[in-house]
């Protein structure tokens, strides 16, 4: 019993005294990990250092290649290059797609055929098909200003314009052929909606003013009505016409109007008026509708072939110039065909000379009336003249069943 007292008593001190250390012991525990925290980490940043020591080391002994150098600046150049082209596209098809709402705007369509090549180059407005260049001009050519001692040869093309132009250059500039033959037609008697020389070249001009277009009457300046200025009109039989203005989109001229189909693909899309300026038969209808108006002439290419004395008298009776017979027959002389086909200011010959037409073919090609018989095949023939019975009932269009002599 005793023995257990003494026992009992050192235990319970034994547990005083280790109470007593228990602060001394924890601290010194909580120091120790905190050394061996502390060693970890310099050994982390002793690692760190050495290999950044090393990276240094190792930059220092690099050499650059000069081959990679050039090969990283042409591909830079490229990547700078590649998003300039990006953005110039993403500009353009921005602006095309402007342009084409602008045109709805104006009540323009776009008409897209394969024979004239990826993007459009025929545009409908009132019922006519035109090329870019026309709508692209519509208002300034509807608000030109006219004047009333002008003179308007109006037609079709290749109707017999470039004819019907010198023969009114000669009448109204006192026959001088010497004159005529210094200047070209294109600067005597300018293309009226053409990009050259222009609307402002042509306001400019001494009256009176000779002025040649392929618009239809309808879509003329606003102003013809009130001003009333000369205007004569020349029709051509429809076969003869298309088979002129086939050749010559697709063997004279050089641009991006021309026609890449086929000469059939042409005489169908001839017929479905959808070639520039069409349909032929609605514009030369405008024209008879109106041949009454005292200001408007009509004449046919088959009767200055036939017979080009009259033709040349009454154009100047119209222009009230009238003519002697001699002055007559120089007129007839040097407006023939040979005389024109060799003529280096009514030729066109100036087109080949800045590269818009190809240098072995001729603007006026054959002067025959009836050369359609050798291009038309029978079913399209028939339909030409469907078409000219079924519009043009009354209108007199020669040249469909005939084969004589004339000058284009």
């Amino acid at each position: 019993m005793l023995f257990r007292s003494w026992h009992q008593s050192s235990c319970l001190f034994h547990q005083l005294r280790c109470l007593s250390r228990a602060p001394s012991v924890a601290c010194h525990l909580k120091n120790a990990c905190y050394n061996v925290s502390l060693s970890k980490q310099s050994n982390k940043l002793s690692v760190l250092f050495r290999n950044v020591s090393n990276t240094s080391r190792n930059f220092k002994d690099f050499n650059f290649d000069p081959k990679q150098a050039t090969r990283r600046r042409t591909l830079l150049l490229f990547t700078y290059l590649s998003g300039f082209i990006g953005a110039m596209l993403l500009t353009a098809i921005g602006l095309r797609h402007y342009a084409r709402m602008a045109r709805r705007a104006q009540g323009i369509e776009d008409i897209k055929l394969r024979q004239y090549g990826r993007k459009p180059q025929l545009f409908r407005y009132r019922g006519y098909v035109f090329p870019d260049f026309v709508v692209n001009d519509i208002k300034n050519n509807l608000h030109f200003e006219v004047r009333e001692d002008d003179v308007w040869v109006v037609s079709f093309p290749k109707s017999g314009t470039t004819w019907l132009q010198e023969i009114v250059y000669l009448i109204n500039n006192g026959v001088d052929v010497e004159d005529a033959a210094q200047t070209n037609i294109e600067e005597r008697f300018p293309y009226f909606e053409w990009i050259v020389p222009g609307k402002q070249v042509l306001n400019k001009m001494e009256s009176p003013r000779l002025i040649k277009t392929h618009l239809p009457l309808s879509i003329l300046p606003n102003q013809m009505k009130s001003k009333k200025p000369k205007i004569i009109y020349i029709a051509r039989n429809p076969k003869d016409t298309v088979v002129s203005y086939y050749f010559f989109l697709t063997k004279f001229v050089i641009d991006d109007q021309s026609f890449v189909g086929s000469f059939d693909d042409y005489c169908k899309l001839f017929v479905e008026g959808l070639v520039h300026y069409g349909p032929w038969w609605k514009h030369v209808k405008e024209a008879w509708d109106r041949k009454d108006e005292d200001n408007i002439l009509v004449v046919f290419y088959e009767d200055l072939q036939e017979d080009v004395h009259r033709a040349v008298r009454d154009i100047a009776n119209f222009l009230n110039k009238p003519l002697t017979e001699s002055q007559v027959e120089a007129i007839a002389r040097h407006c023939s065909f040979d005389t024109m086909k060799n003529n280096k200011a009514a030729n066109y010959d100036w087109l080949k000379d800045v590269g818009m037409a190809k240098q072995e073919e001729s603007f006026l090609r054959k002067g025959q009336v009836g050369d359609w018989r050798n291009h038309l095949k029978p079913e399209i023939s028939d339909q030409l003249d469907e078409m000219v019975a079924s519009h043009l009932e009354g209108v007199p269009i020669r040249g469909m069943l005939t084969s004589e002599d004339s000058t284009s």
